[in-house]
Parts: C-alpha cells; structure tokens; sequence
C-alpha cells in the first residue's frame, strides 16, 4: 500500500531550488536547463535517437522541478523530425504543490508556454499514476507519485532513455539501490541508453552489474564528468497495430475506447443497436462522479481515485458539448460505524482537503443548506455529468464513424481480420479488432470466454422542475440527489435478478425513502404518483471491478464491460488504458491493477497462476 503524499517544502540555497529533507539541491548551480540538455537529452542521444519513431519513451527517476521534462518537450516540440508521439515516465516520492511548481517555473520563461499548459493539469497531490495529456495528446507524461520502490516495479512498457536524477548517492542512497537499477533493467528496450550526472563509484558499480555499459562524459558547468551508460536490452515482439478498429456499444464504456483509439489516429467504427448513443444505463439524464475511500486502499478505491482524477483533468478538454458541474458531493454518513470507518479512512490516507475532508453535523448543514442529521465526508471537486452528453463530445471526434441501428449478431476471425455480421448474416464491418463494449451483452458475442457478468436493475426518480432549490450539492447516502441536470434526481434501486425496463411505481417511492435519508423532510414535499422514473440495466461482475483488456485465446478482441454504477467515472481512464494495451504503448495504470482488471481473472488457470 503506497502511503500519503508528502509535499516538497519550495526554499532555495544560493539561489538554486533547494531540499532541506536530502540536502541537496535539485540541479546545478550552473543552470538547470542547461544541465538538462547536456547530461541527460545528449547523454541519451538526444534529439536524434527519436527521429521518425512512431513512440519514444522515457522514464526518469525524480521528477523534482520538472525541469528535465520541460527540456525534453521543448527539445521534441521544435525537432521536425521527432516521434509521433513522446511519451515521459517519471516517479517522485515528494512532489511540489501547483502553487509552488508555478513559482519554480517562473524563474525559467523560455519554458512559459509549456509550463502553463503543464501546470493546468497538475494533479492533486494522491498516490499513484497520473496521466497527463499534453501538446493534444502527443505528448504523454506519466507521474507515478510515492515511493520509487513501489512504483518502478508497476510500469510494464519498454524503456528507451533512462533519466538517473535522484538526489545525490550519499544524499538519498535509496534511490541508487541495485535492486532498484535491476528493475530498470527489465524495462530496457533493445539499445537503451541511460543518463546521470552522478559517475560515484557505488552508482557505476550498480549499472555495471545490472548489464549496463558505463561511459564518463564531459560534465556540465563545475563537474568534471557525467555519466552515460548503454544496455542491449531485451528482445519484444513488436505487436501489429491495429489500422482500424471496431467497438460495440455507444454507452460511456464504448464512447470512451472509440474517443481513444481516434485520439491515436486509429480508424474507428462505432455500431450501436439503439437508434441513438447513450440509450441505455448511459442515457440517464445525470450521473454522480466523486471518488472512493477505503482503510485499506482496494483495488476499486485506487481505480476510481484514478480515474475520478483523470476527468477534472480530460473533461475541460471537451469544451461545450459536454453538460457537468463539479458542484460538490456530500457522502453523509449511514450511521455511528459508518462515521467511525470514514473518520478512519481519512486519517489512514490522509488526502488534501481539496480532494476529501471530514465534516461535522453542523458543517454538513452548512454545506448541504438543509438540517441533515450526519456527519460525512465532503468531495469538494465531485459532482454531475450529463453521460449521454459525455458519449456525444467523445463520438464527437472526426475518426470516429458511428452507425446507430446496427446490431451485431456475431463475430468471426478470418483471413481478413474480424468480420462482424448482423441478424441476418449480412457482414457490417471487417476490421483488425474488436472491442466488445456493449455491458451484459458482451458475453454473447464472446461465448467461450465465459464471464460472470451479471444485470442488475436500476430505477432513477426524476423530480419536478425547480424542486429544492436550496440544495446546490449532489448529496449520498444509501443513494443520491442530483441537483442540476435540467431538473433534480434522486435515486438508484439495485434490482437483482430483473430485466424489466418499465417504470415502477414501487421504485419511485423507494427513492423518496432514500431521499428522506439524505434530507429529512424532503419526501413530504412530493406525491409519488406524480414522478417520472427511468429503469436501465448495469453490468456487474462478482468482484464489483470492470473487465478490461484482451480476451485470451481470442487475438485481435478485447471487452470493456462490467463497469456497474461507475461507468462515467471510470470510462475515460479506463478508454486510455485500453487503447495503450492495443497499441503496446505505457500504461497509465499500475501493472497490478490493470491484473485486477484482466477479463481473463475468472478462469481456473488464472486463478491458480496468481496464487502461485
């Protein structure tokens, strides 16, 4: 479990960004930019070694300043002959606040441009991987926030450049550990070059052991050397892009993938059974998107804090055409236990305020302007998004061709890629993949794979026009009030074991009860007979945790399904994670959980190689 984020402290020694923790400074006393350029950009062969790639990828240890990643994408953005894309992994245990990140760069102008469009999308301080889209997605950074021990050995990708900035040995040992280089190690594409301003003994000793080939280079400013050191790295089989690709279902799950893959500029068909995109569990006129806490840090916890994170930061990116509003949630507590279990998992984390802070009765009062009865915890950022407006801004890009109507019967590999037929056997596409986004339904089309996915009915109340309008928050409980929207909502049932899509009666009044919960009061306001309820079905798996990724045995298709009642949430994050698993680019998510996630975890032979 990777602990809280510690921030660094901003202060300066003679001038030079300063650490009090390792003693030491974050670069030269000569320049940082220009310690970057020398010893890091050309001691890994930079900028020629990316010329006419497709991808470049880097990975550096220490993000500090952001200095190295400022100088490497100003390097690529001006380079004609750069890579399609760039993509820059980097892990900090102690990262700085926006606030004090935005006063370190305003001492480097020439880096104004970019630091702006970087600072914009600097995440809350939470443990974990953080993607951040750059330069309209072609330049991928990767912040893995915590400990380099615990996230080095989460990234799954190869490496071409290797950036050693730790503080210095003797200052911060644990950062140079030969264990730590080992893991580098497996990483290393063929020709892998890796980068250090540091030539210490115990350093070159590491590398050496490790398979690494040292070579001292002139040093920068007042040091004597640098260091650059080379590895043959290991042999991949280089996977098959996918020239054009189709997704079944136009839900949030689907929109998301297709959204990707285009982002990519991959060819993308979207077939859709329903006359319009979003008509099912997507076509609720609001969804609640806010984050998870746990004590333990579950997989789910992780997953949606990641993802939760990933829509403030890609969402203001769709401009207009997407209808949300980060208004506030507020979780109140169910009852004396809950309230001790949230007080607990606030402490044990320790999130920033601004992320997830604990409020008493009188403050829940305060911010919900009702009498509630509880305390809870407040997601100041969380709040609503319109799903069917978040399916139309992502089936809004111009690679994407959607074709509603049009229902897939079956799929068959063949000579030419996958051919998708329709109910009367007529072909609908040939492409090189598939991408099964279609929640309960995918099974059918993927009968072997054997997924234990199950629907699950649930029924939203929507509420008269300009009903509480005191209330401005999204309010929880043992359900949820949505206040914008065009008009309130308030809801869900959880319905096992019924498909029927007809409004109930039975179920508004249940959501009155759960509305009676989060506002005492409020039901009493409403006749149930007038309210307007809409029933859709989610798909769940037993372990509450989406399916995502290849289907074995199956090349060329994959699933996105399963995703239940956090599918806005976790759709965008997750659209990412599969489009880099279908074009072998780095993940934004950790290698464990991208194997909680394995749509294959169900099957016998899964189970006992994890167990194993």
């Amino acid at each position: 479990m990777m602990g809280a984020i510690v921030p660094a402290t901003l202060e300066f020694r003679d001038g030079v960004p300063y650490s009090a923790v390792y003693g030491d400074v974050y670069h030269s006393i000569d320049g940082g930019a220009g310690q970057a350029c020398h010893v890091f950009l050309r001691g890994c062969g930079l900028p020629e070694r990316w010329a006419g790639r497709t991808d470049f990828v880097i990975l550096e240890t220490g993000f500090g300043t952001g200095m190295n990643f400022l100088a490497t994408w100003a390097a690529w953005r001006t380079d004609p002959k750069r890579s399609r894309r760039l993509h820059f992994l980097s892990v900090e245990k102690h990262p700085f606040a926006r606030d004090d990140l935005a006063r370190l760069h305003a001492r480097w102008p020439e880096f104004a441009m970019l630091s702006t469009e970087l600072l914009a999308k600097w995440p809350l301080l939470l443990p974990g991987f953080h993607r951040l889209a750059l330069e309209g997605g072609r330049v991928q950074l990767t912040l893995m926030l915590g400990d380099a021990g615990d996230c080095l050995p989460q990234v799954d990708t190869g490496v071409d450049a290797f950036y050693l900035d730790g503080f210095a040995p003797n200052r911060n040992p644990e950062l140079w550990r030969p264990e730590l280089i080992e893991t580098l190690v497996r990483l290393a594409r063929p020709g892998a070059l890796a980068a250090t301003y540091s030539v210490a003994a115990s350093v070159r000793a590491a590398l050496s052991h490790a398979g690494f080939v040292c070579e001292k280079r002139a040093g920068y400013g007042r040091k004597r050397h640098c260091l650059r050191a080379f590895h043959s790295g290991r042999k991949v089989r280089v996977a098959k892009l996918p020239r054009r690709v189709a997704v079944v279902g136009a839900g949030v799950a689907g929109s998301a993938v297709a959204y990707a893959l285009a982002q990519r500029s991959i060819s993308v068909s979207v077939l859709e059974r329903a006359p319009v995109p979003a008509a099912a569990a997507s076509g609720n006129p609001a969804a609640v998107f806010r984050p998870l806490l746990s004590r333990d840090e579950t997989a789910t916890t992780r997953l949606t804090r990641a993802a939760f994170l990933h829509d403030l930061r890609s969402w203001t990116g769709l401009g207009e055409r997407l209808d949300w509003a980060s208004c506030g949630v507020l979780h109140l507590a169910r009852d004396a236990a809950i309230a001790t279990v949230q007080q607990q998992a606030i402490a044990l984390t320790a999130p920033p305020p601004e992320y997830a802070r604990w409020v008493d009765v009188d403050e829940a009062r305060r911010l919900a302007n009702w009498p509630v009865d509880a305390p809870g915890v407040f997601y100041a950022q969380a709040g609503w998004v319109v799903p069917g407006g978040l399916c139309r801004a992502w089936l809004g890009h111009a690679g994407i061709d959607l074709r509603t109507g049009c229902e897939v019967a079956r799929l068959e590999a063949g000579s030419a890629g996958w051919y998708l037929f329709g109910a009367h056997g007529a072909v609908l596409d040939v492409v090189d993949a598939v991408v099964l986004a279609n929640a309960y339904d995918a099974g059918r089309l993927a009968p072997a794979a054997a997924w234990p996915l199950h629907s699950v009915r649930g029924q939203i109340t929507r509420l008269p026009a300009g009903s509480l309008p005191g209330v401005q928050r999204v309010m929880a409980r043992e359900g949820y009030f949505v206040p914008g929207a065009g008009q309130p909502l308030v809801g869900a049932t959880y319905e096992h074991d019924d498909l029927d899509l007809a409004s109930r009666a039975a179920s508004d009044l249940a959501n009155l009860a759960r509305l009676e919960t989060m506002l005492p009061g409020a039901a009493r306001l409403f006749d149930g007979a007038e309210l307007k309820g809409r029933a859709a079905l989610r798909a769940t798996v037993p372990d509450r945790l989406p399916l995502l990724g290849a289907v074995a045995g199956a090349p060329g298709l994959y699933v996105a399904a399963g995703y239940a009642s956090r599918g806005v949430v976790w759709a965008g994050l997750l659209g990412e994670a599969l489009a880099d698993v279908m074009t072998g680019a780095p993940l934004p998510l950790e290698h464990d959980l991208m194997t909680a996630l394995d749509p294959g975890r169900f099957a016998a032979p899964f189970i006992r190689a994890r167990q194993e």
